[in-house]
C-alpha cells in the first residue's frame, strides 16, 4: 500500500480492531443510558466514567463486583489504547487478569544511519548486548510510540484488548436486556 510502512500494513489492522471494540463498548453504554429516562442526562457526558457510574448506580444489584471492575478497567484500557499509551494498556490488561507476553521488540539508537553500523547493531541486539527492550521502557517516553506499537502488536496485546472489550460489551448487552429498560 503506497505511503504505509510495512509495520503499518502488518499491525495497524489489529490496533484498529481493538480500537473499534473499545469504541463499540462506549457507544453501547451511551445507548443504554439514553434509553433509560433516569440516565438520559448521562448519555452525552464527555467523561465516560460519568456514564459508567450512572449505569452502575442504576443497575447495581444486577452487577457483580467483577462486572463493575471489568467495566471500569475496560474503560481505562480503552483510553490507553486510543491514546497510544500501550505500556499502560498492558498494565490494564494485567489488572483484568489477562497475561501479556513480551513482543521481543528492542530499541537501538542509530544516530547516523550507515548500513554496516545498522547491521552490526542489529546483530548486537540479537545477542543481547545492544539496545533496550521496549517492554522495559515507558510508552510515554519521547520517541516511544513506534516501538510500543510494535511491542503491543507482536505480543498480541491488541487482540487481548479487543477480547476484553467484547467481555465488557456482553455485560452492557445483558443490562440492556433486563426487564424495565
Amino acid at each position: 500500500m503506497p505511503g504505509q510502512s510495512i509495520s503499518e500494513v502488518m499491525f495497524l489492522p489489529a490496533f484498529k480492531t481493538a480500537a473499534a471494540e473499545g469504541a463499540a463498548v462506549e457507544l453501547k453504554m451511551r445507548l443504554l443510558a439514553g434509553k433509560i429516562p433516569a440516565l438520559q442526562k448521562h448519555a452525552h457526558r464527555i467523561v465516560l466514567e460519568d456514564i459508567e457510574a450512572g449505569l452502575i448506580e442504576h443497575f447495581g444489584v444486577a452487577l457483580s463486583d467483577e462486572d463493575k471492575e471489568t467495566l471500569r478497567l475496560c474503560r481505562q484500557l480503552r483510553n490507553k489504547v486510543l491514546h497510544s499509551d500501550f505500556r499502560a494498556a498492558r498494565d490494564k490488561l494485567s489488572e483484568l487478569g489477562i497475561a501479556s507476553s513480551l513482543g521481543g521488540v528492542v530499541k537501538i539508537d542509530l544516530p547516523v544511519v550507515i548500513a554496516a553500523e545498522v547491521a552490526a547493531k542489529i546483530e548486537a541486539a540479537k545477542a543481547g548486548v545492544e539496545g533496550v527492550r521496549v517492554a522495559d521502557t515507558l510508552s510515554t517516553d519521547a520517541g516511544s510510540v513506534f516501538g510500543w506499537f510494535l511491542e503491543a502488536a507482536q505480543s498480541g496485546d491488541f487482540a487481548k484488548a479487543g477480547a476484553a472489550f467484547k467481555s465488557a460489551a456482553k455485560i452492557v448487552d445483558r443490562l440492556a436486556n433486563l426487564d424495565g429498560t
